[in-house]
Formats: structure tokens, sequence, C-alpha cells
């Protein structure tokens, strides 16, 4: 059976991309210069955060999912990710998990109708896991649409930022901040929903709203983002809607590689 899924796993390099007209430069907001600061220095403490994420919407071959997991942190960002991803197709439901670990990337993935039937499996052995060198799409980057990406943030905060009191979260007083920015290129890989700065032709971009809540160590909490694709010959937009939420900054994480014996060629 041939999967979109399988691509986006295995590539990792699925792209929907548009036009959108020109990035205009605004007065640059300093309200996100203490949280990208907060962030830089848990990346350089080699720290960790656990998140879950909802995702709703977007053009196809786009899945509404639920996914959680951990990120490890080195100097120049995250190292190291686990997540599991739950999704529901045609067939039935979705499930995957991708360990990726410097340059190693491990997976397993599969559907499963509602009477319990295995549609398709990655491997073909349940509970085992094929191992690959990470491809472009898989590893963390720059492009990423995340409030925890510098980039992003530094992105949006050039293009006006506002900040507000953001009340409690989880028990936390938090600082709202939010804005709209519009970008010539959206897209997705393995790694998460992405942009682009730069007009490109035939490909999706639009406005990204965005909101993020920040607790009084300037690290995020929850963020939420709009994003509204329009295809490159007009048409309808399509809207997807994406939720974060990260807990136990700092918190020790472990994300190692499955045993060898659990490791296969088989895809």
């Amino acid at each position: 059976m041939k999967r979109t899924s399988v691509a986006l796993v295995v590539a990792g390099l699925l792209t929907v991309t548009i036009p959108g007209g020109a990035v205009y430069a605004a007065p640059e907001s300093k309200s996100l210069d203490s949280v990208v600061k907060a962030i830089k220095k848990q990346f350089a403490k080699k720290s960790s955060v656990r998140f879950s994420v909802r995702r709703r919407g977007g053009p196809p071959p786009a899945w509404d999912i639920k996914a959680y997991g951990a990120y490890r942190f080195n100097a120049p960002g995250v190292y190291a990710t686990d997540t599991t991803t739950i999704t529901q197709e045609v067939e039935g439901t979705g499930r995957s998990r991708e360990i990726s670990i410097g340059r190693k990337f491990y997976s397993q993935a599969y559907v499963r109708s509602k009477n319990g039937k295995y549609v398709w499996k990655s491997p073909s052995t349940v509970g085992k896991w094929t191992y690959g060198q990470n491809l472009a799409g898989v590893i963390w980057g720059e492009d990423l649409i995340n409030g925890i990406n510098p980039g992003f943030l530094q992105l949006v905060a050039s293009h006006g930022a506002t900040s507000a009191d953001g009340g409690m979260f989880e028990g936390v007083r938090t600082t709202l901040h939010s804005g709209t920015v519009k970008v010539p290129k959206l897209g997705e890989r393995q790694a998460g929903m992405t942009f682009g700065t730069e007009e490109e032709e035939f490909v999706w971009g639009g406005p990204i709203t965005w909101k993020l809540w920040v607790g009084p160590d300037d690290l995020p909490r929850r963020f939420h983002a709009i994003l509204r694709f329009t295809p490159p010959e007009g048409g309808d937009v399509d809207t997807m809607t994406m939720n974060i939420i990260y807990r136990g900054w700092g918190k020790p994480v472990k994300i190692t590689p499955p045993p060898e014996h659990l490791i296969t060629d088989d895809w």
C-alpha cells in the first residue's frame, strides 16, 4: 500500500508551499528578546523539555494529529527528539514513534483499523524499529514554526509583537506575546510545520497568527498558531491550527536508541 505518511516518516520532505507576497520589515519589537535569551540559555545548558501538540486542518495531504514527546538540547538547538504521533486516517488510527539522536534516526509506525487489524506496518513486524541516517526533513532547524525556535521568534518580533498579561497557565503566571506575520512560504516536514522568507513560484504561503505564553522565567509554556494556506493559482484558503504545550523545563529526560536486537532493515 502506498502511503503519504510513509514518505513523511522515511524522507521527512513533504512540502506544501506557495507564494504569499513579500515579507515587509516593521520596527523590531524587543518584547521577545528575553524569551530568545532564556531559550538559548537552555540550549547552552544541554537541558530538555517535554511537549504535546494538537494540530487540525491544512491543505491535503495534512492529517489532524496529536503528538507528544521530549526534546534534548545542545548549544545549536535541539540535538535529540522522541516523538509519538497519532492520526485518524481513512483506514483507521495511525500511530508512529520517531527517535532522532544527532544524525541517527529510528522509527516504527502502523495503521490499525477499528476491528483491530493492521492495515499497514513499518517495519512489517510490530515492535521492531527501522534505522537510518537523518535526512534534512527530520532535523530541527531555524525554519520551524515553533514557540521554542529562536529563528521563528526573531522573525515575528521583527514584524511587530505585542505583550500583555497572560493570566495563569497550569499554576504559573504568564505573559502573553502575540502578533501576525505574513510569509511567502509555508510547508511541512517530519520535524514540524515550516516557514520560508524567500519568494518562490508555485509554492504555498500566507499569514501566521500566533500567541506565546511564557512564565516568569521567560520560558514558553504554550504556543498557539493559525496558518492560512492559499493555493498558488488562487482559490479557497486552507486553515491549520496548532497548539503546543511545553512542560518540565530542565527536568532530566533520557532519549536513547532502541535495543539493537529490535532494529531491522525491513522498511
